[in-house]
């Protein structure tokens, strides 16, 4: 009768283990989304995982995924670009445990699109130009094509002063 339970035993944990394995290390798909980030917080009862949302365009709907614990580095960059649009490298995976997260669907990897929007520049403690490279660029950008600008209104000026002579 022991070894009997202790076969039962093994054979219990082998199962779980390969079914874990196979959870893990097998996807079903990986793939790529881009949208307008939402959402993203911890929440849970019993097992606190992030989840986030992305809006990807008005006729879609919007898109759920889950972020796991070890990837501190994507959950950071998460945390940082909350209205503003990004893209998001995921794998899909066929089943999932309470703990990962609550959809089938886990961000690995995050890149900023560039596009910011209103609400986000209003919010001067977060996004002044010292700590937002995106708005740093932008006003460099904007400060050449106004000297640009200035340059063509000189150029124009001497153009009209000499066909007019």
């Amino acid at each position: 009768m022991k070894k009997f339970l202790v076969y039962t035993f093994i054979v219990i944990i082998l199962a779980f283990s390969g079914y874990y394995a196979f959870v893990y290390f097998f996807s079903y798909s990986q793939g790529y989304r881009a949208g307008e980030l939402v959402k993203f917080s911890k929440k849970g009862v019993l097992y606190k995982t992030w989840e986030g949302q992305i809006s990807q365009e008005a006729t879609q709907p919007l898109w759920n995924f889950s972020v796991q614990d070890n990837e501190p580095k994507v959950i950071e960059q998460l945390k940082n670009l909350q209205g503003q649009n990004v893209k998001l490298s995921y794998k899909e995976r066929f089943k999932t445990f309470p703990w990962w997260g609550d959809t089938h669907y886990f961000v690995t990897a995050v890149e900023q699109t560039g596009k910011i929007y209103q609400n986000n520049l209003t919010d001067s403690s977060n996004n002044t130009s010292e700590n937002n490279p995106t708005i740093k660029a932008l006003k460099q950008e904007n400060e050449a094509l106004k000297q640009r600008i200035k340059d063509l209104e000189t150029t124009i000026d001497v153009l009209k002063n000499t066909s007019n002579k």
